[in-house]
């Protein structure tokens, strides 16, 4: 059962509720589904290096703009946007599906989630309920209205309430006084263990800090927490992608966006861009979801052809609103 009373057809990543049976997925055969499932290590491992690299890449240019801010800052962006692009192999891993081996995606889950201040088992749970609620107007933990003037959209793609509901998820989850939403999609049985995990995590955060003020370090603030905080509304931005602006309703056809990007993105990005695909078949590893939308691209009603786009269309229909509501004074 799940916090509203209503059981929930699959558990972790399922498909719907009683109380919002979503659609769409049925239009995969099982055979098909069969045949996508397939885990492996090899395309987890080969994304792993890669983005590693590309941290490595990045991260030496922060190095080499040291002393001079007008080259650092630039370079820290492009350092921070591949750091926050880790939120695509922590999601792959909280669904199982980034390798084969469970405690690889744990040990990588758990790995990215310390590094950007994402609990794993925390972050894990959420998601799954964001999987069973989609486009819930209540119920959705990860819903994102859709903004309705300039400033609002400006704060969301800033993170202006992301950091906030970040480091209240910290504080909650260390006192373990979790409020009423979080106990909705966090059963009993795994709070214990989600407050340690945070306590924890915290706990390394602390020490670090202690260490980097000890020594008089810059390390973890140009290396780490600097590049992390710049490149968030980028991520922010691609989130908004996703959902924003789709329908508010069960159709898992018309509620999740999927956004054509480029092939280095789309690597980088562990193939999130296919996101409704993601949505119909969240069993399907990342690396078969490129087939899956072959499969399913005619009945998708939400396909762009990149992310300026959907955020040109999001931006005419915020200014759209504004005008009406001018006109309506």
């Amino acid at each position: 059962m799940d916090g509203n009373g209503s059981a929930s057809y699959a558990g972790i990543g399922g498909i719907g509720s009683n109380v919002w049976p979503l659609t769409g997925a049925e239009m995969i055969s099982r055979s098909k589904l069969k045949e996508l499932r397939a885990r492996s290590n090899g395309p987890g491992l080969v994304n792993l290096a890669v983005h590693i690299s590309a941290l490595a890449v990045t991260g030496f240019l922060v190095w080499l703009a040291s002393g001079n801010l007008w080259l650092q800052i630039p370079a820290m962006v492009l350092y921070g946007t591949i750091i926050v692009l880790t939120f695509a192999p922590l999601h792959e891993c909280s669904h199982g599906t980034a390798f084969r081996s469970r405690w690889l995606n744990y040990l990588v889950g758990i790995a990215i989630a310390t590094a950007t201040l994402r609990p794993f088992l925390y972050f894990k749970y959420r998601h799954a309920a964001h999987h069973t609620y989609t486009q819930h107007d209540d119920l959705d933990p990860d819903i994102v209205p859709f903004p309705t003037s300039l400033r609002e959209y400006f704060r969301l793609v800033l993170g202006a309430s992301f950091w906030p509901k970040l480091l209240g998820t910290l504080w909650r989850g260390a006192t373990g006084r979790y409020n009423e939403e979080e106990k909705s999609f966090l059963p009993d049985s795994v709070r214990g263990r989600v407050s340690l995990e945070i306590r924890l995590d915290v706990l390394l955060y602390i020490t670090i800090a202690a260490a980097s003020v000890y020594y008089g370090s810059m390390i973890a603030l140009t290396y780490w927490l600097i590049p992390r905080f710049l490149g968030e509304p980028v991520l922010r931005a691609i989130r908004m992608a996703e959902h924003t602006g789709a329908e508010e309703s069960p159709d898992l056809l018309a509620n999740t966006r999927t956004t054509l990007a480029n092939p280095i993105f789309r690597k980088l990005y562990w193939n999130m861009p296919f996101h409704a695909e993601h949505h119909l078949a969240s069993s399907v590893p990342f690396h078969a979801l490129g087939q899956l939308h072959d499969h399913v691209q005619p009945h998708l009603k939400h396909v762009s052809r990149g992310y300026i786009q959907v955020h040109r269309e999001i931006l005419a229909e915020v200014l759209r609103l504004q005008r009406e509501k001018r006109q309506a004074r």
